[in-house]
């Protein structure tokens, strides 16, 4: 081997081939990793710990390529809109890719060692994030959004709530500003199409109780972060929401259950119907905003914000608030479920 060619141990190996696969959305390759397991030993070597922080410096790369929005500021890429910002992790990123490694998601659920609560910096979220997005489809999703510190992720909530029915989330405000509110701007579409996924899941559950328990989970991430963008004036991080239900307006595919269990009683259906509409719930806020940056003079501060709010919110202008309203109203009521035409040939986002 050249002397030049750093050497690590095959444990080390799979970390780094873990962390890299992660960040550059190398899912064939982080799959097979979850899938086998490796023991490792109680600390990794200073070779090794250079490697990772050299692999973790692509995370803003990868994070950039996934988009952005135009935000307040001038157009541009996302690189050209921000200044330089740190991007930090801590030991609870080595803590989870460790863990990732070592688990045996092959082997009963009893088995799986727990992956404790700690504080996480906003790259520690990312790398959390990154996890659960490549684990989608795979039964690894799950026992990885069971561990605390997965629940403890503000950012993993504002992009997988649909994983954490009957759970709390964390305060959301902490991702409104800092190299985490970039985060969140650089991860728009990612958010708006996995929104939009779980939005067109609901015509097709049939349980009750699994709606309510999604709908609570997307009310308590979606209303806490929206209310943290409004109390930071940072509503233009939320705009994934209109994103995620512009096109579902404007072909009118409403989040209506097809069938709900009949034999179910009538409180529980009439509870699953309110709690589909939590995207909806989001657009209502969002056509309130509308409204107050309509207000906004020319000589006010805030004027050249709101104009850009604006310009995002005309992707569903006053009628698709108007349809959300009325969908809303018909989860509200106690009519008959019926999915709209265009639905039945329109099952992805």
């Amino acid at each position: 081997m050249p002397d030049d060619v750093p050497a690590v141990a095959a444990s080390e190996h799979e970390l780094l081939m873990l962390a890299r696969g992660l960040i550059e959305g190398h899912v064939a390759e982080v799959g097979a990793i979850f899938y086998r397991t490796r023991p490792l030993p109680p600390a990794i070597s200073t070779t090794c710990a250079a490697l990772m922080r050299e692999t973790l410096a692509h995370v803003w790369p990868a994070l950039w390529r996934r988009g952005g929005i135009a935000g307040t500021a001038p157009g541009g890429r996302i690189w050209e809109r921000h200044p330089p910002v740190g991007l930090t992790f801590s030991v609870a990123t080595l803590q989870l890719l460790r863990w990732l490694v070592a688990t045996p998601f092959a082997a009963p659920g009893p088995t799986y060692p727990p992956l404790e609560a700690a504080s996480l910096t906003a790259g520690d979220q990312v790398m959390v994030y990154f996890a659960l997005d490549a684990a989608t489809g795979t039964s690894a999703q799950a026992v990885i959004a069971a561990q605390p510190l997965v629940r403890a992720a503000p950012l993993a909530w504002l992009g997988f709530a649909e994983l954490f029915g009957g759970r709390s989330p964390p305060e959301l405000g902490g991702l409104c500003h800092g190299a985490a509110a970039v985060v969140v701007e650089a991860l728009t579409s990612d958010l708006a199409r996995r929104w939009r996924a779980v939005e067109l899941t609901k015509r097709a559950i049939t349980s009750p109780n699994a709606l309510v328990t999604l709908g609570a989970a997307q009310d308590a991430a979606l209303g806490g972060f929206l209310a943290a963008c409004d109390q930071h004036r940072r509503r233009d991080l939320a705009v994934f929401v209109i994103d995620a239900a512009a096109p579902l307006l404007q072909r009118g595919i409403a989040p209506m259950p097809a069938r709900l269990d009949p034999t179910s009683p009538l409180a529980s259906r009439s509870a699953a119907r309110v709690a589909a509409g939590s995207l909806l719930r989001g657009v209502m806020t969002w056509a309130q905003w509308d409204q107050a940056h309509r207000g906004v003079r020319f000589i006010d501060d805030d004027y050249t914000v709101a104009q850009r709010l604006l310009a995002r919110f005309e992707a569903i202008q006053a009628t698709g608030a108007a349809r959300a309203a009325a969908w809303l109203a018909d989860l509200a009521a106690l009519v008959p479920t019926t999915v709209p035409p265009s639905a039945a040939t329109v099952d992805r986002p």
